[in-house]
Order: C-alpha cells, then sequence, then structure tokens
C-alpha cells in the first residue's frame, strides 16, 4: 500500500513538472513571436508576465531617444521606476529620466524611438512641453520636459522612428514657460493598454538598456 502511494506521488511529480515544462515552452514560443529576446530579459530579472507587457510593443522599438554625437556621447540613466515624487501630491515616477553631461537646455536632440502618429503635444504643468507617440502596436511613448519641438507638429501628424522630435530640456513643474525647476533630461514614459482598456505604465529602463546598441549618429 505505502510502495504503490509513492509511486503515486512519483508519477504526479513528473506530470506536473512535465506540464509546466510544456507550458513554459509554450509560453517563451509566444514571446519570441513578440519579438521578446529572451536571454537579455531573463539577464536582467524580467519574468514571463512582464515580458507579455513589453511584448505589446517591443516590434515597433527602433532607436534610443537621444542619439550619440560623432565623439561618442554618453547618456547617464537609473532604474527610478515607482520612485517617490511630490511635485502635484505625492505619486509614483512613471519613467526614467535620462541625463547628458551637457547642462544646457536645448542641447541635445530627441528622437522618436518608434514609427507612429502624434497623440498628444504641448504644454502640461508636470511635463512640460511633451509630446506623446502612439507606436504602431499600440504602445505610448511620452516625451517629457523638452526645451521646445523640431516643428510645429499637430495631433494626427506620423512620425518615423529616429525622426526629430524636439530637444532636451527643463521645462515643466508650473505654468506654460516655466524652466530651470530640475536639471535638464528627458522623462521618458511608455505605456500600453490592457483588457479593460486602461492605459498602464511599465518600466522603460529595460527598453533603454536594449536600445543602447541603436543610437543615431548626430553632429551637435
Amino acid at each position: 500500500m505505502r510502495k504503490t502511494f509513492f509511486l503515486l506521488v512519483i508519477v504526479l511529480f513528473f506530470d506536473i513538472a512535465g506540464s509546466t515544462f510544456l507550458g513554459n515552452k509554450a509560453a517563451d514560443a509566444e514571446l519570441k513571436k513578440m519579438g521578446i529576446p529572451l536571454g537579455f530579459m531573463r539577464e536582467h530579472g524580467i519574468n514571463r508576465e512582464e515580458m507579455r507587457d513589453y511584448g505589446a510593443f517591443w516590434k515597433d522599438l527602433k532607436y534610443f531617444p537621444l542619439p550619440s554625437d560623432l565623439l561618442g556621447e554618453e547618456f547617464s540613466y537609473e532604474d527610478t521606476w515607482m520612485e517617490e515624487r511630490s511635485y502635484g501630491g505625492n505619486r509614483k515616477h512613471e519613467g526614467c529620466d535620462i541625463f547628458g553631461s551637457n547642462e544646457k537646455p536645448g542641447y541635445y536632440p530627441v528622437l522618436s524611438m518608434t514609427d507612429g502618429t502624434v497623440e498628444k503635444v504641448g504644454w502640461l504643468p508636470l511635463g512640460g512641453y511633451r509630446i506623446g507617440v502612439r507606436s504602431p502596436s499600440g504602445g505610448y511613448f511620452y516625451y517629457a520636459h523638452l526645451y521646445g519641438y523640431a516643428r510645429d507638429f499637430r495631433e494626427g501628424d506620423a512620425v518615423k522612428g529616429g525622426e526629430l522630435l524636439g530637444f532636451m530640456g527643463d521645462t515643466g513643474y508650473g505654468e506654460e514657460g516655466t524652466t530651470g525647476k530640475f536639471p535638464p533630461h528627458l522623462h521618458l514614459g511608455i505605456y500600453i493598454e490592457k483588457e479593460d482598456q486602461a492605459e498602464y505604465p511599465v518600466d522603460p529602463y529595460i527598453v533603454l538598456k536594449y536600445l543602447e546598441k541603436n543610437r543615431r549618429r548626430y553632429l551637435y
């Protein structure tokens, strides 16, 4: 009786393990179809559920949002996802801030990371001059604190990946035209639409790390 019980336990264990293995293989195959680089994501601690969120726009990605100059300008950014912020009330940081070594507003070009359509443009008290681009697969890319725009963008305008959107600045945290409340930087936010049709933020840090190898070259 005891021997039969242990044999049953062993059979159940291998049955569950086998089902899990096959389920994981199927999930990985689905993620690969979305363009997700599984090895890279796992190296950075991204689980399958999080990968599915990134899969909503991953194939649309083309370029790092700030180009290098001919000398190989480097930018700094850290994973400050969901850190506390206080301007406008207690809130979480839904993005990633990128800084350059030159702190002159308007110095660095800001490029569209994807093809897409301009969905929002203009001033926000929090984000200053910003532009929001909806990528072909539905991801919303939010570029904030701009010094100014590359042209007179209108909602509905088509943009290409790598196209100049504007310039890194220090606008925001007040009425239109407010500057100097913080060092010049680009705030990048990425949002996806889920089944309930509400938009949710995803951490842009891993996207930036992946796109570091895809930088355009500019002569500043």
